[in-house]
């Protein structure tokens, strides 16, 4: 959920950070977790989220990105990592091969509300796919218990451009704030990187070739990038 969170507990804003600060002191150490400041309180389960019931109320901005890409590009075919309710995908990558990728319920949603789409149940280990010229992962990186496992995937199963989106931290939370060194505020979030963390992380692995907030009010981060191999 976008904007500041407010807390009732007793400690002024000032007392916050200087609490954040010291916290940060102590396990300056610490070895960071997915370029994340060290300290910092990672969820540790999974809860699934049902995005059934939305349209493109959220990450609109992502998927009008993807389509402008994929147009200015003529890219073919495109896979939607994580698709929720595959509303964004059918609008604006419909007229495209798309394939959308998420796990059970959603689904045997997906496969009755859109019987002539394409869609698979995500499994991060599966070898057998043949790369997509786009892919796209929409705030889904957040809710994995181990993104590296994500990111592996990612690069196997793209053949030119992926798309990666997040919650900004530092967009949601005032550093003077309980959940700026996490766990994060909404349940479903294991993790939450702010705009340079999440920079670190993915140019670990790919070529980062753009990097912006595309809704700040939703606090909205996104990524352009291609595999080194690309």
């Amino acid at each position: 959920m976008a904007g500041h969170a407010k807390f009732d507990s007793g400690l002024s804003d000032a007392a916050w950070l200087i609490r954040n600060l010291l916290h940060r002191a102590t396990h300056a150490l610490a070895t960071p977790r997915y370029a994340i400041v060290p300290g910092y309180r990672h969820r540790p389960d999974p809860i699934y989220f049902d995005d059934t019931g939305f349209t493109d109320e959220w990450q609109r901005e992502v998927y009008q990105f993807a389509a402008d890409l994929m147009a200015a590009e003529s890219l073919k075919t495109v896979y939607d990592v994580g698709c929720g309710s595959g509303f964004k995908l059918v609008k604006y990558l419909g007229g495209y091969d798309t394939t959308g990728f998420d796990v059970e319920p959603t689904v045997t949603f997906l496969r009755r509300k859109y019987p002539d789409r394409k869609w698979a149940e995500c499994n991060f280990h599966d070898r057998s796919l043949a790369p997509a010229d786009l892919v796209v992962c929409g705030d889904v990186i957040e809710h994995v218990a181990d993104p590296d496992e994500l990111l592996d995937f990612l690069e196997r199963i793209a053949s030119a451009r992926i798309i990666i989106s997040t919650p900004d931290r530092a967009l949601l939370y005032p550093k003077s704030s309980p959940l700026y060194y996490g766990p994060p505020q909404n349940p479903h979030h294991l993790r939450e990187w702010n705009f340079s963390e999440f920079n670190r992380y993915i140019a670990r692995r790919f070529s980062v070739v753009r990097h912006l907030v595309t809704n700040r009010v939703q606090a909205t981060q996104m990524i352009l990038c291609v595999p080194r191999s690309g």
